[in-house]
Order: C-alpha cells, then sequence, then structure tokens
C-alpha cells in the first residue's frame, strides 16, 4: 500500500483536502524498522511526524541508572512525535517491538499544510488530548493502584479499545508488559498466575483470553478476586 493509500484511511487526516493530503503523501519517508531497534532516543532531535503503517512501537523514558518506564505503545496507524511543531527535540524515546514500517513527515511540510487548512491541527489536538488523558491515567495507576490493580485496569482498556471478544493479543513479551505496569517480570507472573487461577483469564502465550469481565473489573477496581483471596 502506497503513502497516499495509506493516509486516507487515518484520522489524523480526516477533513483535509484531497490536494494537501497528496502533498502530505508526496513528502512522507519510508521507513523499515528491525524490532529491537531504536528510531530515536529521548533528547534526540525529531522535527517530524511519524505514523506506524504496520508494527509496533513503544515510547519510553529511561533513567541514567537504567530504569525504564513504558508510556505508550502504538499500533497501525497511530502518529506518534505529535509535538514536532512545537519542539526540536523528543521528550521520549521511540523503539520498535516488532518489524515495523513508518512514515515519517518532515515538520515544515506539517507546517505549510496547517496554515492552508486548519484541519490537520484541530485532529492533532485532540489526538494530544486524548494522549493527556491517558498520561494522566499512567501517572495514577503508578502512583496511586497496586500492581494487580494497574493490570487490570490496563487489561480493561485494552478490551474496551478492541471491542472484541475478551482475546487479547499483545505481541509483544511479558517483559515489556511489566514495564507498562511499572513491575518486574517476576511480579507480573505472579499476578497473571492469580488471575488465572481465579478463572478470570487464561495464558497462551502472548495471547490473554479474558474468561470474567466482571472479576477483571473487581480487580482493577481494587476489590477481592472471585475466590476471595484478595
Amino acid at each position: 500500500m502506497d503513502a497516499l493509500s495509506v493516509l486516507l484511511h487515518i484520522p489524523l487526516f480526516a477533513g483535509l483536502p484531497a490536494d494537501q493530503i497528496r502533498i502530505l503523501a508526496a513528502c512522507a519517508r519510508e521507513k523499515s524498522v528491525r524490532a529491537g531497534r531504536i528510531i530515536f532516543a529521548d533528547t534526540q532531535e525529531s522535527r517530524g511526524l511519524h505514523l506506524v503503517v504496520w508494527g509496533r512501537v513503544k515510547i519510553f523514558k529511561s533513567t541514567p541508572e537504567g530504569r525504564e518506564q513504558t508510556i505508550f505503545i502504538f499500533g497501525p496507524g497511530e502518529p506518534f512525535c505529535l509535538t514536532a511543531l512545537t519542539d526540536q527535540v523528543s521528550p521520549a524515546g521511540a523503539v520498535a517491538l516488532e518489524d515495523t514500517r513508518i512514515l515519517f513527515f518532515p515538520a515544515e511540510v506539517l507546517e505549510e499544510v496547517s496554515r492552508k487548512d486548519p484541519s490537520l491541527l484541530f485532529n492533532m489536538i485532540m489526538v494530544l488530548s486524548r494522549r493527556l488523558k491517558e498520561s494522566i491515567d499512567l501517572i495514577e495507576s503508578l502512583s496511586l493502584k497496586e500492581i494487580p490493580q494497574r493490570l487490570a485496569t490496563f487489561l480493561v482498556n485494552l478490551l474496551d479499545q478492541e471491542g472484541g471478544d475478551g482475546r487479547i493479543d499483545l505481541r509483544f513479551p511479558h517483559r515489556e508488559l511489566a514495564k507498562i505496569i511499572g513491575a518486574t517480570p517476576e511480579t507480573l507472573s505472579r499476578v497473571l498466575k492469580r488471575m488465572s487461577e481465579d478463572g478470570i483469564l487464561r495464558l497462551e502465550g502472548r495471547v490473554i483470553n479474558i474468561l470474567s469481565r466482571q472479576g477483571l473489573n473487581q480487580f482493577a477496581q481494587g476489590g477481592q478476586s472471585p475466590s476471595g483471596d484478595g
């Protein structure tokens, strides 16, 4: 699928005139990134918008001591580095979780299109507003919730986003899930085991089958599990 075909199906560019979409498509730079490779580091100059065509990208912050916190995971059709119009450098790093194809749009092209039609800016503001809420939810979860609550909340949000039949395909290792909820892999393993024993979910590799949405909601709200063991 060429860049133009991709952009026509992306909500971020909804409402833009066809000629503006063609300008963006013509200026898009395609980049393929192998799983595990850094796309850009935090504080690295990144004057442009990135769009995931296929694959998965993790946005993260790390400390000099090597601690890492996953902030977002983006899949097909999702834009990232939305601060490209205002910041010279990226506030966080990005790495490909799996083999990934990306379209990159230089900031000067975005500025030109935005001046001619404000639809792009409006759409970017909407996406940024949603991301801000997600960031606040993450901060609340990490600071106020216990790890079982964090995991359950994350899984509930995934179910709501995907609107599927209770099958969640993480498509990334459990150690990445541990980073998202701010836990060690060992602690995550124990929590998943407990939820499995309680009949809330069933693990099949990287696939998590939710067996009891009610039980998952109880965990997310900090209540006791169905088995009553807290």
